[in-house]
């Protein structure tokens, strides 16, 4: 396995120690502030507006220039957003603010890390190890959700643990500047084109009619997902509270860690299941596979607690299998000199689904009873499947318009 993968996806597992604070620390804030379900869901996704904002500004830079210091200043900027959340956030406004500044720093991390990647590797060893970087998001996410659940549960306070995660970000900053290594892609300089030009450049990668569908898709992927991963925690205090089952903070937190954990191998699994196939029917199955699961885990939270538990960890497998099998075939799909562009485009339709996956939860909760009524923790799941079945359904669109055009 190559040295440089091994650094890109341990320092992105610390980049992203900060991911699951929020979500932790979300009904304790919710309470505190006195917010509603949609406001809370709203901070939620600031996190996924301000990294869909920054996107296609800081990634596709990196069709022109190493990733690598851009990675350090992004980690520096999250750091920044997790020190002024800890010391100034006291409602939904200025938490959204700050919150978005973590999501700035995880549009200049995430994608370009998986640059700082691509442009170390070979085409046949990208088809192999991008699946692998993608996957370690979800390790990312478990280490989170595991760190600070536990650290809840010993009462450490929020404003504590927004420190502890700035500092680690920060730290994280330097490794990938210092040891990366160069890059074996050659680059033909050019210059900077100003905010329009890139925009433009960014969007015309729709006409890639082969990375188009994945690009979609991974849209509808991560509303699903990050809708998950926003409101699970929750989720689970209801059950637990509903069924009379003592399950602490730590334990609920470390079971949704577990769940990213086992994230990281049923996404490379999926990506390598893909190889040799036809990748985006195999993608679009997937899709319809999870989105029944959905059905089934929202039917398990009216049986009993530890039903719904199983259910979630398979749902979350589910939500994760197509994930490297996405972003894969968009990198895969087009050339070198514009892979930056498509994966800024990729993140910004992606992360632009994770802004709304949390408020649409909110909303449903709002309006079908709250976070104490099963009926409503039914039909958010129900509307969390949705994003697979858009999923599914754009590839089989992209199926006849191909077949249509031939």
């Amino acid at each position: 396995m190559p040295r440089i993968l091994i650094l890109t996806c341990f320092i992105q597992t610390l980049s992203m120690i900060g991911f699951a604070i929020w979500p932790i620390y979300l009904i304790d804030l919710q309470s505190q502030w006195n917010l509603s379900n949609s406001e809370a869901g709203w901070i939620s996704g600031s996190f996924y507006i301000g990294y869909v904002i920054a996107t296609p500004f800081l990634v596709s830079l990196t069709d022109t220039y190493d990733a690598r210091k851009l990675y350090s200043i992004s980690c520096i900027i999250g750091s920044i957003g997790l020190l002024l959340f800890s010391l100034f956030a006291s409602n939904a406004i200025n938490a959204s603010v700050f919150w978005s500044l973590v999501g700035v720093g995880l549009a200049g991390t995430y994608m370009p890390g998986l640059q700082i990647l691509n442009s170390r590797l070979n085409r046949n060893a990208r088809e192999k190890f991008v699946a692998v970087y993608t996957a370690f998001f979800g390790f990312g996410v478990a280490l989170s959700f595991s760190l600070f659940g536990i650290l809840k549960n010993y009462n450490i306070n929020w404003e504590n643990s927004f420190l502890l995660a700035s500092f680690i970000l920060f730290v994280s900053a330097f490794p990938l500047l210092l040891f990366s290594g160069k890059e074996i892609e050659e680059r033909q300089p050019k210059p900077y084109q100003g905010i329009i030009i890139v925009l433009i450049s960014v969007i015309k990668t729709f006409r890639n009619k082969k990375a188009s569908p994945f690009i979609l898709g991974y849209g509808g992927h991560t509303y699903e997902l990050f809708g998950f991963r926003s409101w699970t925690f929750p989720c689970m205090i209801f059950l637990s509270s509903h069924f009379n089952v003592s399950a602490s903070d730590a334990f609920i937190a470390n079971s949704i860690g577990l769940m990213g954990f086992i994230g990281i191998f049923t996404s490379i699994y999926g990506a390598k299941y893909c190889i040799g196939k036809d990748r985006a029917k195999v993608v679009s199955n997937m899709g319809m596979l999870c989105f029944f699961g959905s059905i089934l885990t929202a039917i398990s939270f009216w049986l009993s607690f530890w039903m719904a538990l199983l259910m979630l960890f398979i749902y979350n497998a589910l939500i994760t299998l197509d994930s490297g099998s996405l972003t894969t075939g968009t990198v895969i799909n087009g050339d070198s000199h514009d892979r930056g562009v498509r994966l800024a485009l990729h993140s910004m339709v992606g992360f632009l689904g994770g802004a709304i996956g949390g408020p649409v939860v909110g909303f449903v909760l709002d309006n079908f009873g709250g976070q104490t009524s099963h009926l409503a923790w039914f039909i958010s799941f129900l509307c969390l499947g949705l994003g697979s079945l858009v999923s599914a359904l754009t590839f089989k669109y992209y199926f006849f318009k191909y077949k249509e055009n031939k």
